[in-house]
């Protein structure tokens, strides 16, 4: 990989000298996945840094225990919702908000690295009074907040997959890259143990063909990314029927429902999975999986993670820069003039709409095929 920096100020010292380094990126799930190979070959490349990660809770279960870090810090953001409403919400939030000064403060950090790049993680740099404040120059840093860097990078293009930017930053710094990218999730035995609580289903399934997870959903506020349910009807269906697959449906916190209105428009049998009690649980699902299918979101990031080959399906997001990364896969999307974009209130949907369940079918076929899972002979649509 290549990359071209843009220096504000020369970087002046060796990062191999700096032994306790705050990294920042506070969400969302699949961004915090994607920042954990740069993080990974750091720690490759300097075996004796502390490294302490700030995140907010809902990724922070994919970073506590991992090996390539120290310490978690958690930002508690959810207590600021709506605490102007509330004088004893306020107080907490403000309470939490000092601790967390409190705990940054007192890390004695040489270094803090913002992979973030909007105003909020870049406070955060600041208030922890370190010194060397190292992030992204516009436009990949956001609200003004490459004002508060002391060293500032720029790739060749921000349009480069987010797992290279973030490999670039610490390249930047003078990390060597080494080897195939690696995020080497904490997944212990018991995720896995309760992983298998769902998968256990897929025993009563007929059919001996691949074991598939689709996930339909996403998060409310990124509901714009979501396939539509007859398309995921339509696949399912043909997946159990041409191909024998066994399907899982996957689901996220307020999810549940997506996933069993599809379950029950078929006319096959599927499973769908257990509520999770972290992403892990999801991750060693995936795991388990030969295949997975669903559209830009975190969960598709940790089935890459996992090393499971990907079908997604994209809509208003940049296939470039949100690609999966990693792992075998295909990308099924629509172009339009308006794509790609980030516009939530859109009426018409048409880039996700156009895709019809016969193309996406295809597309894991040869996907299939090419990671050496076998296919039926009757896999050919009619």
């Amino acid at each position: 990989m290549i990359y071209v920096v843009f220096l504000e100020e020369a970087f002046l010292n060796s990062v191999d000298n700096y032994k306790n380094v705050l990294i920042i990126r506070l969400s969302a799930i699949g961004d915090v996945l994607r920042v954990l190979p740069a993080v990974n070959a750091w720690r490759k490349h300097c075996p004796e840094t502390r490294f302490t990660w700030l995140v907010e809770p809902a990724a922070a279960s994919v970073l506590e225990g991992h090996v390539a870090l120290d310490r978690v810090l958690i930002f508690e953001r959810g207590l600021f919702g709506g605490f102007l409403r509330s004088p004893k919400r306020l107080l907490s939030a403000l309470n939490s908000l000092f601790r967390l000064q409190g705990e940054l403060h007192s890390g004695n950090f040489d270094l803090v690295v913002d992979f973030h790049g909007i105003f909020k993680s870049a406070l955060f740099a600041w208030l922890s009074g370190v010194p060397e404040r190292v992030g992204f120059a516009r436009p990949g840093a956001k609200e003004g907040s490459h004002r508060f860097y002391t060293r500032r990078f720029k790739p060749v293009s921000f349009e480069l997959n987010r797992v290279e930017r973030a490999l670039g930053l610490v390249d930047f710094l003078g990390v060597q890259i080494e080897g195939p990218v690696s995020f080497r999730l904490p997944m212990t035995v018991a995720n896995h143990e309760r992983a298998a609580e769902s998968l256990a289903g897929l025993e009563k399934l007929e059919g001996s063909g691949p074991i598939i997870a689709l996930h339909p959903g996403s998060s409310p506020k990124t509901a714009y990314k979501r396939w539509h349910q007859n398309g995921y009807v339509g696949l399912i269906n043909a997946l159990v029927e041409k191909l024998g697959a066994r399907v899982i449906l996957t689901w996220g916190p307020g999810e549940r429902e997506i996933a069993e209105l599809i379950a029950g428009n078929l006319r096959v049998p599927v499973v769908v999975a257990k509520k999770t009690s972290s992403l892990l649980d999801l991750a060693a699902i995936f795991a388990a999986c030969d295949l997975y299918v669903g559209g830009d979101t975190g969960p598709m990031h940790l089935a890459v993670a996992v090393g499971t080959p990907v079908v997604a399906i994209f809509g208003p997001t940049h296939p470039q820069i949100n690609a999966p990364y990693g792992t075998p896969y295909r990308l099924v999307r629509h172009s339009l003039h308006c794509s790609p974009c980030r516009k939530r209130s859109c009426k018409s949907h048409l880039c996700l709409e156009a895709i019809g369940w016969r193309r996406v079918f295809s597309e894991i076929v040869e996907l299939l095929d090419e990671t050496g899972e076998p296919v039926r002979g009757d896999q050919v649509m009619s």
